[in-house]
């Protein structure tokens, strides 16, 4: 259960366009995860799971983004600044908090509500799976210049997302049903899907770029893309041009 919140913090926190220097720590932040819940069943303690969203929000606070852009230009990703100084001090201050119950208390719930909400919506900017959910509902003209717009065919995007929405909606059913405790056993049943089944409908240049494994930022170079490199077929004209 600690194995899926660990691996999507990580993969959201490890695309190349957040510009991180300094890793990921996908095994490390495992074997630490492990090791505390083994401590923590020892002594009685409950478990403690990583907060993803948390960590997506921490990230984007320290994210630095550029000033000079265009009108209607998004900002572009310059850096983030790693270091453990502010996680240190908000996990002091989250422990601290039980001092402060009282004050606390005197927070309306809907206001708390209202604070997760926002960093839940705010987490999923950047998660490709809901950038190309958004692309399902507008014209072709108006998609964005990244990777996965520029290298697939619309109907095998579309057909990509909604496998990784089926996909999810079966895991959020399971996780929901009597039989939860499988939910690690359907989640291993992916793996043979996206290794063994989903190559024999797209290509390895239509993986990289829905998997997520290239950057989302748009190239300087001027890449044909799929419809450009149709429309430059000879014709008749340049035949008898070059004849």
């Amino acid at each position: 259960m600690f194995l899926f919140p660990i691996s999507c913090g990580s993969l959201i926190l490890s695309k190349p366009e957040r510009k991180m220097v300094k890793g990921s720590g996908f095994h490390l932040d495992l074997v630490l995860s492990c090791f505390i819940n083994f401590l923590s069943g020892l002594l009685g303690a409950p478990f403690m799971g990583p907060a993803c969203v948390r960590t997506v929000s921490h990230t984007a606070a320290l994210t630095i983004t550029s000033s000079a852009r265009g009108p209607g230009e998004s900002p572009r990703i310059e850096g983030v600044r790693e270091q453990r100084l502010s996680a240190f001090v908000v996990s002091v201050l989250v422990g601290l908090a039980v001092l402060l119950s009282d004050a606390l208390n005197l927070v309306p719930k809907p206001v708390l509500f209202g604070v997760f909400l926002y960093m839940g919506i705010a987490s999923t900017a950047g998660i490709q799976l809901f950038e190309r959910s958004i692309l399902m509902l507008m014209p072709v003209k108006y998609y964005p210049d990244t990777p996965y717009a520029r290298k697939v065919r619309p109907l095998k995007m579309h057909l990509f997302t909604f496998v990784q929405m089926l996909m999810l909606g079966i895991l959020w059913a399971v996780k929901q049903s009597p039989a939860s405790l499988a939910l690690p056993f359907v989640l291993i049943l992916l793996i043979p899907l996206r290794l063994c089944i989903l190559p024999y409908i797209f290509n390895k240049t239509e993986l990289s770029a829905l998997d997520g494994t290239e950057s989302n930022l748009p190239e300087d170079e001027d890449e044909l893309d799929f419809y450009e490199a149709a429309h430059q077929l000879p014709t008749d004209a340049d035949h008898d041009h070059q004849s």
